[in-house]
């Protein structure tokens, strides 16, 4: 089997791990207890950091007990701030109908808590989430996909770009991995945002609702590129696309595509060998 059969042959692999994955029980809860949980505004973002740097997931009081668990008697609550909504007068229903945005006016803000999750005991809340990578990376992987980097004029940087694990800005030509990841997780983040690199996912994705789908190709070329150097990153890289994917149906019609990109960094990086092998 040559190289280029064994990477559709990973790639059908992760499209069924993803069909596993999004048909499971535990996948579904853990959707319905995600549906529980807010999107909070970059400000509030900002304001949960400055409180409590190593929060990880928060919600309100009364939303942890729904979900079967109790914040501890002492915790401080982390501030943020909450809409004001209220109802205009008069509004009948027709036009309530025919424009929501009438029915109801921000008046302003008011501080509300919230707890972060270590703040809080009681039922295990089920989670099919990234495991990340522990351990070494093979070889020069690293320093072959930092070539490859460099080659499409983008600089790369170690530092802090959290909550992501890599980050890659088209605009300022620039790409930064996260300094306190292990060396194997460094190196899969760093093919993913090669992937992106190399797929054109530009930013604009983010703007016209296509960010899953570049997620998927992107992970899913880290998953090739990494299984093909004898790095595994089954645990990280099938939670992380079903996330993105939606349906399997995205995993598939992106192979082509996804293939061709992980078989060109891994011909420029002398990783792909067109001989048969075993």
């Amino acid at each position: 089997m040559t190289r280029t059969d064994k990477l559709a042959e990973a790639h059908e692999r992760l499209t069924r791990a993803v069909e596993e994955i999004v048909s499971g029980e535990d996948w579904q809860q853990m959707l319905a207890v995600a549906a529980r949980f807010h999107r909070y505004s970059s400000a509030n973002v900002m304001l949960i950091r400055a409180q409590r740097p190593d929060a990880t997931r928060v919600a309100g009081y009364r939303t942890w007990q729904s979900l079967g668990r109790q914040v501890r008697k002492g915790e401080k609550g982390i501030a943020i701030l909450a809409p004001c909504v209220y109802r205009a007068r008069p509004v009948d229903e027709a036009d309530e109908e025919r424009s929501p945005e009438l029915a109801r006016i921000l008046r302003g803000f008011t501080v509300v808590h919230v707890f972060d999750q270590s703040q809080t005991e009681g039922r295990p809340i089920r989670e099919v989430a990234p495991i990340l990578l522990e351990g070494d990376a093979p070889g020069a992987l690293w320093e072959c996909l930092a070539a490859q980097v460099h080659a499409a004029g983008f600089s790369l940087s170690r530092g802090d770009c959290s909550p992501a694990n890599g980050r890659t800005d088209f605009a300022a030509r620039t790409v930064v991995v996260a300094a306190d990841l292990a060396p194997a997780q460094s190196a899969k983040t760093l093919a993913h945002e090669l992937g992106h690199i190399l797929m054109g996912h530009d930013g604009t994705e983010y703007a016209t609702g296509w960010r899953g789908r570049a997620e998927v190709e992107a992970e899913s070329v880290a998953f090739l590129v990494c299984s093909t150097a004898q790095l595994s990153t089954d645990g990280y890289s099938f939670p992380y696309v079903a996330g993105w994917a939606d349906t399997p149906e995205v995993v598939r019609a992106t192979a082509e595509a996804v293939i061709g990109c992980a078989r060109r960094i891994l011909d420029t990086a002398g990783l792909l060998d067109t001989e048969a092998a075993a």
